[in-house]
């Protein structure tokens, strides 16, 4: 099943709080009717440090999950009138906005919080993402009161999506790893735990950054 992440970034001088209200509520409306769209997540980062704390962390205030029914309908969603509709309305709520086609997965249950893991491949990638999948699943299994894990590689053939008027980062996260909880609570001491020992793979994995995220389902 097809489906494309694509992370944003809040308007400068928009609180977090007005961000989140317009992006579940106005947006999400014209969303639901995007033609071919199975299931739609958002992810709303809350404001808490990174893992690792450093200066080159992507600028994520969201991440959107998108899943559709199959590829023939996909590219006839984003040339579609709502998309349009869509592409106006975040000019108010957003200043960028970078997503992309990830490897196909069927939609995951759902995880009210969650800490996604965001990275660049370091190397070549031939045994990379047998070598992620198993960090991921160890890094699940560590983790008190994981729910489940899911890996999604960015696809290196598909075509970004990116706006004019919006920036967009040139180093867009290849991997995410997203580990679902039932609570803020077991989220951030699966972030403490994971701060204090991460194993960002050397030699596979560059740019490991860790965001705490509540998750709000549209479709």
């Amino acid at each position: 099943m097809p489906k494309r992440i694509t992370y944003l970034d809040k308007r400068d001088r928009l609180s977090r709080e007005d961000f989140r209200l317009h992006w579940s509520t106005t947006h999400a409306e014209i969303a639901r009717d995007l033609p071919g769209v199975t299931a739609y997540r958002q992810n709303h980062v809350v404001p808490l440090p990174v893992l690792p704390a450093s200066d080159d962390a992507y600028p994520v205030d969201g991440i959107v999950e998108l899943w559709f029914d199959d590829e023939d309908v996909v590219q006839a969603a984003f040339d579609s009138d709502i998309a349009d509709r869509l592409a106006a309305d975040e000019l108010r709520f957003l200043s960028g906005l970078t997503g992309g086609a990830v490897s196909p997965a069927q939609p995951y249950e759902v995880w009210p919080h969650k800490l996604w893991l965001l990275a660049r491949w370091s190397g070549g990638t031939d045994s990379g993402p047998e070598a992620v999948d198993g960090w991921a699943e160890r890094l699940a299994e560590t983790c008190a009161g994981a729910l489940g894990v899911s890996v999604n590689y960015l696809r290196a053939d598909a075509e970004l999506l990116t706006r004019k008027a919006l920036r967009s980062d040139p180093h867009l996260p290849q991997i995410a790893v997203a580990l679902g909880f039932a609570s803020a609570t077991t989220a951030a001491a699966a972030a403490a735990r994971i701060a204090e020992g991460l194993d960002p793979l050397p030699g596979v994995l560059d740019r490991v950054h860790g965001y705490l995220a509540e998750e709000v389902v549209i479709i």
